[in-house]
C-alpha cells in the first residue's frame, strides 16, 4: 500500500513539473504603453517647473484642484515621467502631482 501511495505522488510531482512555464533569460521586454493624448488634468497642489527635473526652478505653484492643461510626456533621466503644461503656465509638473497616469 505505501508503494502505491509513493509512486503516485511521484507521477503527480512529475505532471506537476511537466506543466510548469520556462520563461526564457533573455525575454524580450514588454512595449513601452502608449502615451495618452494631451488634455486637462487635476493637480494636488505641485509646482510646475523650467524643466523636467525636481532641481530645476519653480515658474509656479499649483493649489490642489486646480486644473492644467499637458501636452506631452516624457521620462526624465531620473527614470521619472513629466508632464510639459502649456496652461496655467508653461513648465514641466510631475506626474505624481497631477491625476495623468505615471
Amino acid at each position: 500500500m505505501r508503494i502505491r501511495m509513493l509512486a503516485a505522488a511521484g507521477v503527480l510531482a512529475g505532471a506537476a513539473l511537466t506543466a510548469t512555464t520556462v520563461v526564457p533569460a533573455q525575454a524580450t521586454p514588454a512595449p513601452a504603453p502608449a502615451q495618452a493624448s494631451a488634455g486637462w488634468a487635476m493637480s494636488i497642489g505641485g509646482p510646475i517647473r523650467s524643466c523636467d527635473a525636481a532641481s530645476c526652478r519653480v515658474v509656479y505653484q499649483t493649489s490642489y484642484g486646480e486644473d492644467v492643461y499637458w501636452t506631452t510626456s516624457r521620462i526624465n533621466s531620473a527614470g521619472n515621467r513629466w508632464y510639459k503644461v502649456t496652461s496655467p503656465a508653461s513648465g514641466w509638473i510631475y506626474c505624481g502631482n497631477i491625476s495623468a497616469p505615471c
